[in-house]
């Protein structure tokens, strides 16, 4: 690989269901240690079209940063192949999206596309999973991660007491934590043979809360 040569990788998911809500995942790294990381929910559709727009999201912060060579790898042999050429398009709400990514990887003079095994893809499964609150399944720090009642006791707080609390600043909205609570990294949310569990960050909402000025 030449030494000017950047990397990306990028990937897609969906919360619930496929259709369900999709979020983007993509890393790009420059060869100065230079990093963008995107992660991002794009509302409801199909886990094949999140995988293609998480690669035109990576291919335009290419383009934006003048990238002039670039290796992008990807889990999605369907992307992959229906962008080289090699697969047919049978999916017609793909036809557009393939055209906007062809497009894109024309601005850069140099694009090699390579598929690589999902095990290989962690780093931005974990940004598309994030960007629709879900987190895959890994040992969890209970000293960090607690349920609600946990935090609020030291605040001599009932876990609905604090709920209303977290509710009135908005980082909880039916029980689930929102988008800020995610953005803020106050909230976490697990997947688990039943679907997932939500848990709060034992410093970050507290400090969020009283930001709002809603906690002492």
């Amino acid at each position: 690989m030449d030494a000017m040569t950047w990397q990306a990788w990028f990937d897609g998911a969906t919360k619930h269901a496929n259709p369900g809500i999709r979020g983007i995942g993509a890393i790009l790294k420059g060869p100065a240690g230079e990093l963008v990381e995107i992660a991002q929910e794009i509302g409801h559709g199909t886990n094949n079209e999140a995988e293609y727009c998480a690669l035109m999201a990576v291919l335009d912060a290419a383009a934006d940063a003048g990238v002039k060579s670039l290796v992008v790898y990807g889990d999605s042999q369907l992307v992959i192949k229906q962008v080289s050429g090699e697969w047919l398009i049978n999916s017609e709400s793909l036809v557009p999206l393939c055209k906007t990514v062809l497009k894109l990887k024309a601005q850069i003079p140099e694009v090699h596309l390579r598929w690589i095994p999902r095990e290989q893809n962690i780093e931005a499964d974990a940004l598309s999973k994030r960007a629709i609150g879900v987190v895959a399944a890994v040992p969890l720090d209970r000293t960090v991660w607690m349920k609600i009642t946990e935090i609020g006791k030291p605040f001599g707080l009932s876990g609905v007491a604090l709920g209303k609390r977290m509710d009135a600043a908005k980082l909880r909205e039916g029980g689930k934590p929102t988008q800020l609570a995610l953005d803020k990294g106050c909230a976490l949310r697990v997947e688990n043979n039943f679907g997932h569990e939500d848990f709060w960050h034992r410093k970050l909402l507290p400090a969020a809360l009283r930001e709002a000025m809603l906690l002492d």
